[in-house]
């Protein structure tokens, strides 16, 4: 049995946590360390530290706090901690294939020459990935990628491009965006919109995001003109439950 204890301040200086984060957690009843010292202050244990380390590392995989007191209920410590090595992975690869881009400009540069533009824009989209989304969401995209296969892929592509065009022809004849016709056109959108991410709703937000602030056209490479991406926007507004 661990026989060491902490008080709030001890703990806070060893792991890093702030105090006024473990306050909250206690307030919140995240952590509540039973033990008091003589003076009435709490004091933490060895379990109350495995308890904290399961917090802060399910609060890393981006769980709110209230899932992540229902996932502690019986929660394994192994399996909290290969979670997070996974996240930790995935991080990684993400960084290098940033990484890697970035060798190829240096390498450029110190030959004398200019970086190509294939490489400054494979350089640019691996730093804009990395900003839009999380490694996660990266995580899930490449195996959705995968999954769907690369005709497959190209397939959801096809109809997504097939249903920008509606969008943009909608737009150009100013038809009311309430229209049952354009409604249905946004309803078909989400669902593709949603199979392509294979219904992950942080995802999909985080793509829409990259939409508004890239732009449509050079976040989608084309698919989705800015007229028609502004137009769904509106049809989604005027009714559908849509997605943005």
């Amino acid at each position: 049995m661990n026989a060491r204890r902490w008080n709030i301040g001890d703990l806070a200086a060893a792991t890093g946590v702030t105090v006024r984060t473990l306050r909250y957690f206690h307030q919140i009843g995240l952590l509540c360390p039973a033990e008091r010292s003589a003076a009435g202050h709490r004091v933490y244990t060895g379990d109350d530290v495995r308890r904290l380390y399961q917090i802060l590392a399910l609060r890393e995989l981006r769980l709110p706090l209230a899932e992540i007191a229902d996932s502690l209920d019986g929660a394994d410590l192994q399996a909290t901690i290969q979670h997070q090595l996974e996240l930790v992975e995935r991080r990684l690869a993400a960084q290098h294939t940033l990484r890697r881009q970035l060798l190829g400009v240096t390498q450029a540069l110190r030959e004398a020459q200019e970086p190509s533009i294939d490489q400054l824009i494979e350089a640019m989209e691996a730093m804009m990935q990395a900003r839009h989304f999380t490694p996660e969401q990266l995580a899930r995209f490449e195996a959705r990628h995968r999954e769907l296969g690369e005709e497959g892929f190209a397939h959801r592509l096809r109809g997504l491009t097939g249903l920008a065009a509606e969008a943009g022809g909608f737009a150009e004849r100013g038809t009311d965006p309430a229209d049952p016709a354009v409604q249905e056109l946004a309803r078909r959108w989400t669902e593709a919109m949603a199979g392509l991410v294979n219904g992950d709703r942080s995802a999909l937000s985080a793509l829409y995001a990259k939409i508004d602030t890239k732009g449509a056209e050079a976040a989608t490479k084309g698919i989705l003109s800015s007229p028609a991406w502004d137009y769904l926007k509106r049809a989604f507004a005027a009714g559908y439950p849509g997605s943005v």
